[in-house]
């Protein structure tokens, strides 16, 4: 209970959030509960009235509350409601799901252990890959390209002179010459052997890549009598394969192949010399031992500045340079080590440059950075690589008559949040964020609570999260689209969620009615008004694409943040009286987004529609900005969104025509007084730096948060000649002997944090067993136990005949087909209640015997102990176990009366 002094602080608390109008009506509605001669006082009066009356107190203060919420000042009453939780006694658990039941207790022994025990938690890394544009109906390796017979080449012309046409036929480099500047990186990247070779966005550095793999496959086949050449060119994003591996095709005779998620690299090696994949697919066979490191000859790190993606980079230079390290074999003979950037360094002073670039170095085991350094090959850069001709950044005024009815939805999306948490029916655990509502990180607030409620297995209190996260983040929408496109999307994605539940529990039914209901009368209210009412945003859109739609068989591509703004962008434009027959949109998202109902086909259909003009406009998600080759694309629009650095170059070189243009539609900077004073207490806390504060000064009077973005970006882009001309001015040896000092100190740091993962994975992997429950992580559903779990690959799943009476299934009208396996559907979580999706249902061409097999989604399910400890992680390389994997000696479900799962539980179709 809370103390005296306490609940006296919340009433002055609530004092100081009321205006002199509020004071009035709150007055007012207090009626005869207060004396006449009192109802001018000031509130503290009021307030100790009503305490010496016993109408509130510190154990109960619903008095006040239901007055603030007949006054929809529900801010206030929040504040109440969740002083009385905090100190409240625990409530009750209603019993929303059925009882966790016992599974069977036969397991399973395969003969193999997996073999991958190093987690996420050093730099060697499981981070899964963001989905690519690539169809995943991938065929069976085809028969190989025939390798060019380069017995008689003289490899010193590759390597010093200037090559001819005849040379370059005779290496069969046909359908492309490159330029001079190209010739010359190559040269020099020979030369110096392991580099970093840094050329700006453009300027064909996948080629200069190409013709080096093709230099070293003529170098290995023509003095090791015809030995096997392996190389590995690495991509930081899925969504690149395909347009990487177009480009090494332009020079003849590599055989080259993409490797996506769904494939076992292993398959390629011995028909192919280069295998283009992300940094994931070779580190996990370098953790298996699959691959060897000595069996590699090169590897080249496309975009090696990447953040993202660092960790796994050296978490694969890390098998090359930590030798001390027994779990990692000896390498005899280490690879060629090529690194690919175009990315400057955002620093402002020499030092912090030396000190990024010798880093850099270090990470890849090089000594040296290769670049242009002659004038003639910097002219001819400039001359040949198209530049945008238009690139610019433009603020769209907010119009008044919109910013009123937006801040109108805004407080009735935000009143609806609080009301949710207020009111005792849809929040019976009385369940608060730490964060108040406007404070920066709130849904990440709402997420770590969603959590907790999952260990506490609270099912009531996770649906309430659920549907407030989906509010609070259509409700950030509304500066980018229009009222009616979030809330019609709101209104469908609630629709969604609750009627994909056969039997939802009561306040899943609450909170969908109240919701539906507002939803729907705020959208009738939109559309009696007849008002057309748009964002200036979509306008300055509209405006850009009748311009440039007056240019024949032209493409432009708009980037957006969020999957349902594709989908809403998409109809709008498709809807506008003044682009009828001017444009023809589709949209395209991420193959495995949420939200995503495209099936393969379709997104496939959708992309080559685009490239051929079937459709002239794509508003699609960040992550195809990368993927996209399409020479007639001449606009890209990035639709109020920076992601960063590496987000803005791929954007920009997706404009391949001649006079192509590059636009950010943003809104000018709208600072509030407290902003400001944030910013001038940053300020002075970095006086030191005068460039900081003039960006803090300039970002208060002007500019928003995605110009900021932009621009630094684009300064980092900038920055790469300046960083290059600081390099060539230091002295080599010095630099040289920095990358030293610096490569010795990662590999210490390296070798340390791997003895520890290791024998902390091996403690693990002898004292504990695979005890407990599997439950669904959003109702705690029993779906089977641990020692039932198998891997297959990277996939968990369970391998239990009860397991599959415990879901539902959802079967696609159109499996998704891989190289050794088919996804056929949908695994749901068996209760009724609740039909989270839990993962997919695979087939297997390896095993077919026991096809089809059901991965688990790691952040789905949790797992229940033996002494009730709730684990949940996002990943299953993060759990604290080792599961077998499934082996072809292990006959898996060999029981006679059963099946894999009932036929009245499939669902056909796919929505």
């Amino acid at each position: 209970m809370p103390s005296d002094i306490q609940f006296r602080q919340l009433l002055l608390d609530v004092e100081n959030d009321l205006t002199d109008e509020e004071h009035k009506r709150f007055v007012f509605l207090l009626g005869d509960d207060i004396p006449r001669r009192q109802r001018d006082a000031p509130l503290v009066v009021i307030f100790t009235t009503l305490i010496d009356l016993g109408r509130i107190s510190e154990r109960d203060c619903s008095y006040l509350m239901k007055i603030f919420e007949g006054m929809k000042l529900l801010t206030v009453a929040y504040r109440i409601a969740e002083f009385e939780a905090r100190f409240a006694p625990p409530v009750k658990v209603p019993e929303d799901i059925q009882p966790i039941e016992n599974g069977r207790n036969n397991s399973i022994t395969p003969d193999e252990l997996v073999n991958d025990f190093l987690t996420d938690g050093v730099i060697i890394s499981d981070i899964e890959q963001t989905s690519s544009l690539d169809s995943p109906v991938i065929n069976e390796p085809v028969t190989p390209i025939t390798t060019l017979s380069l017995k008689n080449s003289d490899l010193e012309i590759f390597e010093n002179d200037i090559w001819s046409d005849e040379f370059l036929q005779k290496i069969n480099v046909k359908n492309i010459r490159p330029y001079e500047y190209q010739r010359v990186l190559v040269q020099s990247a020979i030369q110096a052997g392991n580099t970093i070779i840094c050329l700006r966005a453009g300027g064909g550095k996948t080629l200069v890549a190409a013709l080096l793999f093709k230099y070293y496959l003529i170098k290995k086949t023509t003095s090791e009598n015809d030995k096997k050449f392996l190389a590995f060119f690495i991509v930081p994003r899925r969504a690149m394969l395909k347009e990487q591996l177009e480009k090494l095709k332009q020079v003849g005779n590599l055989r080259v192949v993409t490797c996506d998620e769904h494939i076992d690299v292993t398959q390629y090696t011995d028909n192919y010399d280069i295998i283009i994949c992300t940094p994931q697919r070779l580190l996990n066979c370098l953790k298996a031992k699959t691959i060897l490191v000595s069996n590699i000859d090169l590897l080249c790190f496309d975009d090696c500045h990447d953040s993202v993606t660092r960790n796994q980079y050296i978490g694969i230079m890390q098998y090359i340079m930590c030798n001390n390290i027994d779990y990692i074999p000896p390498v005899d003979s280490p690879p060629i080590i090529i690194g690919l950037t175009a990315i400057g360094v955002q620093s402002f002073s020499s030092s912090q440059v030396i000190r990024s670039l010798t880093d850099l170095c270090a990470i890849f085991n090089c000594l040296k950075i290769t670049t242009l350094s002659e004038k003639e090959n910097e002219e001819e850069l400039e001359r040949c690589v198209t530049r945008i001709s238009d690139d610019e950044i433009i603020y769209v005024e907010k119009e008044d008559k919109y910013e009123t009815l937006r801040k109108t939805i805004e407080k009735e999306l935000k009143d609806l949040i609080l009301y949710l948490f207020i009111n005792k029916d849809t929040n019976p655990l009385r369940i608060f964020p730490e964060k108040r509502f406007d404070e920066n990180g709130y849904d990440q607030n709402l997420e770590l609570l969603k959590q907790s409620e999952q260990k506490n297995q609270h099912f009531s209190s996770v649906l309430l999260l659920n549907y407030t996260l989906h509010i609070y983040r259509h409700l950030r929408a509304l500066t980018d689209l229009t009222p009616h496109m979030v809330l019609s999307d709101l209104k469908d994605q609630f629709e969604m969620m609750y009627k994909g539940r056969e039997h939802p529990i009561n306040i899943d039914t609450l909170i969908y009615n109240h919701c539906h209901d507002i939803f729907e009368k705020k959208l009738k209210e939109i559309e009696d008004s007849e008002q057309i009412l748009t964002n200036s945003k979509l306008e300055k859109l509209v405006e850009l694409l009748k311009n440039h739609a007056k240019n024949t068989n032209s493409r432009a591509l708009i980037l957006v943040e969020k999957i349902f703004y594709a989908k809403k962008i998409c109809e709008f434009l498709e809807n506008h009286s003044d682009l009828k027959n001017i444009i023809k949109p589709c949209w395209l998202v991420s193959q495995n987004s949420a939200g995503n109902v495209k099936l393969n086909g379709s997104q496939n259909t959708t992309l080559e529609e685009f490239q051929t003009g079937v459709h002239n406009v794509m508003i699609s998600t960040d992550v195809v900005q990368a993927g996209l080759n399409i020479p007639q694309c001449s606009l890209v629009l990035r639709y109020d969104f920076v992601p960063d650095s590496i987000g803005t170059v791929q954007a920009r070189v997706r404009a391949r025509a001649t006079d192509c243009k590059y636009y950010l539609i943003t809104t000018k900077g709208n600072t509030s007084v407290v902003q400001i004073n944030i910013h001038i207490t940053k300020a002075c806390q970095f006086l030191s730096s005068i460039l900081t504060l003039k960006r803090l000064i300039k970002l208060i009077y002007l500019d928003s948060p995605n110009h900021i973005k932009e621009r630094d970006s684009r300064q980092c882009e900038q920055n790469l000649k300046n960083i290059l001309e600081i390099w060539k001015g230091i002295s080599l040896d010095d630099f040289q002997q920095g990358v030293l000092q610096a490569k010795e100190s990662f590999i210490q740091k390296w070798e340390e944090s791997l003895l520890k993962t290791i024998t902390l994975q091996t403690n693990i992997s002898e004292s504990t067993e695979l005890t407990g429950d599997i439950l669904c992580r959003a109702c705690g559903y029993l779906l089977g136990k641990l020692d039932k779990v198998c891997q297959y690959e990277n996939a968990h799943f369970i391998s239990d005949h009860d397991f599959y009476n415990r879901i539902e299934e959802k079967i696609f009208n159109q499996p998704q087909i891989y190289a050794r396996s088919s996804d056929i559907g949908k695994a749901l979580c068996g209760s009724k209640n609740c039909r989270t999706q839990l993962g997919c249902i695979k087939k297997l061409n390896d095993y077919p015997e026991i096809s089809p097999i059901y991965p688990l989604k790691c952040a789905s399910i949790k797992i229940k102990s033996e002494t009730g400890e709730m684990i949940l992680k996002k990943k299953w390389s993060q759990m604290p176990f080792k599961f077998p994997k499934l082996s072809k000696n292990v006959d898996i479900n060999n029981d006679d009366d059963d099946i894999f799962y009932d036929a009245s539980d499939s669902l056909p179709g796919d929505s």
